[in-house]
């Protein structure tokens, strides 16, 4: 297995961590542990020099130790304060991992306690990753990950060296290192995926955008990005991004119109996804003229939006319009106006609600 190029485990939920002797496959280029429970990738890790792409889930159970902490010893008062309720309601989800004859029979060893932890409800967006992450050089493909911990910022930073990346993902950002973010891929020139998730967005020092300026500002190669957290100052960076063709905004909590019409002048935005509340305002306002590549639109979530207007002449090539749960929605106006559609898509609940006018 030394020569393995490909490695996935996809899929895979009894397996918890990688082993030491991962760090032999010295060919490998990619590696797959998405839908596994393993929410931290050991040191061994960076000498894979040749490791072209890193896929992980953007959702992790996670439970806060290393495999190396003494658990017993540090966890097995807690474990005794656990409600049966509680109790029984894990072991139900975890049957496979407790309901064993030597853990029913001597009660919960060293590992079960361990796996315990990784049932547990705490959220990762991501996996964790080691020290040293900037080693691998030869990364195409990194993501979902996870810097909300206490090597976060370490581990942003070391982003920085990955010079090759066309596609990253990170969560747990925080106002603590944004900025150490952008600054890390300014440069990355090959970057076309991105996409940056607030860990708290409910935080009003957590701004996507609150560093961007003159000398700072997202890769102008992106094609595809999602911001997932508060935006303040679109109208200053979205022009620069000419290449962009997907753009997916979840709770940017943007109040202002100028910030849609900005996006809209983009050459070639074919996809725009606006959910959970990255709109504030009370009606969405598609000028003439804008938007004249996108194909879909897709809005949800949006819990203030009351009207949605479409001006003659704005998005001639729109074909499929998609519209969630919004519960204030009342109005669409001006559909005659996109010459290329063919599909409306929204839930049923919502079909008596809107009136469409033409």
């Amino acid at each position: 297995l030394r020569h393995l190029k490909y490695l996935s485990f996809r899929g895979c939920c009894n397996i918890f961590c990688l082993p030491n002797s991962f760090g032999n496959l010295r060919h490998l280029e990619t590696l797959d542990v998405r839908g596994t429970r393993i929410s931290e990738l050991p040191t061994i890790i960076t000498d894979l020099r040749k490791l072209q792409n890193l896929h992980a889930d953007d959702y992790v159970d996670r439970f806060g130790v290393r495999v190396e902490d003494d658990i017993v010893d540090k966890y097995q008062g807690y474990i005794d304060r656990i409600s049966t309720g509680k109790r029984c309601s894990v072991l139900l989800s975890s049957s496979h991992v407790f309901l064993r004859p030597q853990v029913l029979d001597a009660g919960l060893n060293r590992y079960d306690i361990f796996n315990l932890y990784r049932f547990q409800e705490r959220n990762l967006d991501g996996i964790i990753l080691p020290k040293g992450i900037g080693k691998l050089k030869a990364l195409h493909a990194l993501g979902a990950v996870d810097v909300s911990g206490r090597n976060g910022n370490a581990t942003v930073k070391e982003f920085g060296e990955l010079t090759q990346l066309r596609k990253l993902k990170v969560g747990g950002l925080s106002y603590r290192n944004i900025n150490e973010l952008w600054s890390a891929i300014a440069d990355h020139n090959q970057l076309q995926s991105l996409s940056v998730e607030i860990g708290d967005p409910n935080e009003d020092r957590n701004e996507l955008d609150g560093c961007f300026g003159e000398g700072l500002l997202p890769p102008s190669s992106l094609e595809n990005l999602a911001l997932h957290g508060k935006l303040v100052n679109v109208t200053e960076w979205i022009h620069r991004l000419q290449n962009l063709s997907k753009l997916v905004l979840k709770r940017s909590r943007l109040e202002q119109d100028d910030a849609i019409q900005a996006i809209g002048v983009l050459p070639n935005i074919a996809v725009l996804r606006l959910q959970f509340n990255s709109f504030m305002g009370a009606q969405l306002h598609f000028q003439g003229s804008s938007f004249p590549s996108l194909l879909v639109l897709w809005f949800d979530r949006l819990d203030k939006l009351r009207s949605v207007l479409f001006e003659e002449g704005t998005m001639p090539k729109l074909e499929l319009l998609q519209i969630g749960v919004c519960t204030e929605l009342k109005v669409i106006s001006g559909l005659p106006a996109l010459k290329s559609l063919k599909e409306i898509q929204l839930p049923l609940k919502m079909v008596t609600v809107i009136s469409m006018k033409y």
